[in-house]
C-alpha cells in the first residue's frame, strides 16, 4: 500500500495496518518497509474475525501460493522474520465516512492482493448517505 500512500494522503485517507504479531514486531516491520500509516496490533485476531477475513494452513503455503511466492522472490523480493499468526489472510478495506464500506477485499491466499487502483478509486467515489444497512460497518477500536 505504500506504493499508493501518496496519493491516499492526497485524497485525505489514512493508511491504517493491523497486524497480529507484537508491538516489536510492528516497529521492525514499519521500519523495514518504511510503512508511514497508522499501527495497530489484534494478537487475538478480533478485526480479522470481524472483517470474515480467511485463515488456513492451505491458504498460506497452497501451491497456488508458493508459485506466487516464488514469482516475488525472482522479483528480489524475500520474506523476512515471520510474525503474528502465520496462517491469518488480510485483506483492505475502504471505510468512508458514517462507517461506510465503500470497498473490501478479502485475500484468499497468500499473495493475493487487491488491485491498488480499485483502492484508491473507492477512496475517490462520492460518499452516498443513502447505503443501506448491509454496507454500514461497527467501528473496530474506539
Amino acid at each position: 500500500m505504500m506504493d499508493i500512500k501518496d496519493e491516499l494522503d492526497k485524497d485525505n485517507v489514512t493508511l491504517i495496518a493491523i497486524g497480529s504479531g507484537t508491538p516489536e514486531q510492528a516497529k521492525f516491520f514499519m521500519e523495514k518497509y518504511n510503512f508511514t500509516g497508522e499501527m495497530y496490533m489484534d494478537p487475538e485476531l478480533t478485526s480479522y474475525k470481524a472483517f470474515s477475513l480467511e485463515r488456513g494452513f492451505w491458504k498460506t503455503l497452497g501451491p497456488r501460493s508458493l508459485v506466487k511466492g516464488m514469482k516475488a522472490m525472482a522479483h528480489g523480493f524475500f520474506q523476512g522474520l515471520n510474525a503474528g499468526d502465520l496462517w491469518q489472510q488480510g485483506g483492505i478495506f475502504v471505510i468512508g465516512p458514517g462507517n461506510n464500506l465503500l470497498f473490501a477485499y478479502r485475500n484468499s491466499k497468500a499473495g493475493f492482493h487487491a488491485n491498488p487502483d480499485e483502492v484508491i478509486a473507492a477512496c475517490q467515489m462520492p460518499q452516498d448517505s443513502d447505503m443501506d444497512d448491509s454496507e454500514i460497518i461497527t467501528p473496530l477500536m474506539p
